[in-house]
């Protein structure tokens, strides 16, 4: 489907029905990778509708023209409000998504229920600050199936690397950057102080980091937990930027208990 903004069409997917539920994939992937992460959990829990769309610059979103941060939260913003109007929602937001999603709580948390921020892109990072990369297994023979540069990009985003997160890279994460079309964000953090929201977001919130992730570490999730006084924040080990799928169990556990806290909120 897509939505027709003032300067802007968004292309986007619904599933299920019931209460909205926006989702915020990471940059530069379309829509796909947080969908893989979500239906087997939805697939469990009816009466929500999923809402999955493509970022500017992204899958099928045109990215042209766009700059700064700042625009593309607009972006978001306006459209929640051309999909479900004035309606509650709950909201997730992957990687850089995971800002993106704090900035849109920073304009509507009356309208949000709950909030889940997954390996979540917080701030500037000094090399320093980020784990030291590793592979803590190795199936070799399915790596093996992979180009050389996709087994390269792999090693980066996964340190477990079995058959399982092998098929999902390339069933998933391959096809979902295929339709990029960059947008050049010269400017990735907001023109206004997202940490000096005037009042905590006492809703319902999980924030979900990997151990051992190098693209955007799990510190920045501790800093900003007394934001948020009805959190959740777990460090998980054997996970790295690809934690959905490294850790699905244990990720699937988690986001039905802060689920199960949002509809008995």
């Amino acid at each position: 489907m897509e939505c027709q903004l003032d300067n802007l069409t968004i292309y986007y997917e619904t599933i299920g029905a019931g209460k909205p539920f926006v989702t915020i994939s990471g940059i530069p992937s379309d829509h796909h990778i947080i969908e893989s992460w979500m239906e087997p959990i939805f697939q469990k829990r009816p009466g929500w509708q999923q809402i999955y769309f493509d970022l500017p610059g992204t899958g099928q979103t045109s990215g042209e023209g766009i700059t700064t941060i700042d625009e593309v939260l607009d972006i978001v913003c306006d459209f929640i409000d051309a999909t479900i109007p004035t309606q509650r929602f709950t909201l997730i937001g992957l990687s850089a998504g995971g800002y993106l999603a704090r900035g849109v709580v920073a304009r509507k948390a009356e309208l949000i229920d709950g909030l889940c921020l997954v390996v979540p892109w917080l701030s500037e990072h000094e090399d320093e600050e980020l784990p030291s990369p590793v592979t803590l297994f190795k199936d070799s023979e399915a790596v093996a199936r992979l180009s050389f540069d996709d087994a390269e990009r792999l090693e980066g985003l996964a340190v477990i690397q079995n058959q399982r997160v092998v098929d999902w890279y390339q069933n998933v994460v391959i096809p979902a950057r295929q339709g990029l079309n960059r947008s050049m964000i010269e400017k990735r953090l907001y023109s206004f102080d997202l940490e000096a929201l005037s009042k905590p977001f006492e809703k319902p919130v999980l924030i979900l980091t990997g151990r051992q992730d190098t693209h955007v570490g799990y510190r920045d999730g501790w800093e900003i937990l007394e934001k948020y006084p009805r959190a959740t924040f777990a460090v998980l080990d054997r996970a790295g930027h690809a934690l959905g799928v490294e850790q699905e169990s244990l990720f699937q556990a988690l986001v039905h208990e802060w689920l199960d806290r949002v509809e008995t909120f």
